[in-house]
């Protein structure tokens, strides 16, 4: 940690002309983290003139960890722990928040604000079928499910008793942002994702068992449903790159976290 901010006290302390580098750091990976990486990346770059930080597209966890293995990224962006799979790339893994994983449906679903354990097994094994069943619309059930290996459908197979042995109904999607465009496009749709990525107008975010996914629930853990927001590293990582990772445990960064939905971890 003193690390950290040592490196982002040097670079603050450069001064406006210098520029630190050609090349800008490049934080590929998961979509979970990839809006709130962006905003960050944009008020870093404001405060360090001559910093570029890029957050591309998604690629996913598991691309993110290949990608810093094979030395094409500076950072990864990661919503999960390394599996033992991935340790023998002997990478660097820092949490920086955590991300509630939150169910989601399309604005058109009213009356039903939220879900418990039973009811949520009950879409995703399509006994339940129809939204007049839990109180909303006369309306089909359209259900979004995310791919086996997911970060978010790891924390539901883990965190919801009888989740994983489902065989679950629905399609499926492969990235967070396809997910969001697929439940903000699509009545009556129901599906899961990070909270900081369930900002869209036409989106409502449901409460689980009674809960709201608030800070202090997650961090109480009655609130269950959370993923790790994190970044992993080679050996040898430009200076540029450590300094974007201290700039995330400072106390302007873990502001903007709050706001966008997330919860910033605790030294």
């Amino acid at each position: 940690m003193h690390l950290y901010r040592f490196i982002l006290l040097f670079l603050c302390l450069l001064s406006p002309g210098v520029v630190l580098a050609n090349e800008p750091v490049v934080v590929a990976g998961t979509g979970d983290s990839q809006a709130l990486l962006r905003q960050l990346a944009g008020a870093y770059e404001t405060k360090v003139p001559g910093v570029r930080v890029e957050v591309p597209d998604s690629i996913g966890s598991s691309g993110g960890v290949r990608a810093t293995a094979a030395g094409q990224c500076d950072l990864g962006r990661v919503a999960r722990p390394l599996k033992d799979k991935e340790k023998k790339y002997n990478l660097h893994y820092r949490v920086f928040a955590y991300s509630p994983v939150v169910f989601v449906v399309n604005a058109s679903v009213t009356g039903v604000d939220s879900l418990s354990t039973e009811q949520v097994l009950g879409i995703y094994s399509g006994r339940v079928g129809n939204w007049k069943e839990l109180g909303g619309p006369d309306a089909v059930i359209r259900v979004a499910n995310r791919e086996k290996g997911d970060s978010s459908r790891s924390v539901l197979e883990k965190k919801v008793p009888g989740f994983k042995a489902l065989t679950p109904v629905g399609g499926t999607l492969y990235n967070t942002p396809e997910t969001v465009r697929t439940l903000a496009e699509n009545p009556f749709t129901i599906g899961y994702l990070p909270l900081a990525m369930a900002h869209d107008s036409r989106l409502k975010v449901l409460a689980f068992n009674g809960i709201r996914p608030e800070a202090d629930a997650v961090l109480s853990g009655r609130y269950p449903l959370a993923s790790p927001f994190g970044l992993i590293w080679k050996d040898g990582v430009r200076p540029e790159a450590l300094g974007f990772m201290a700039y995330l445990f400072s106390p302007e960064a873990r502001e903007l976290m709050r706001r966008a939905g997330v919860v910033p971890t605790i030294d």
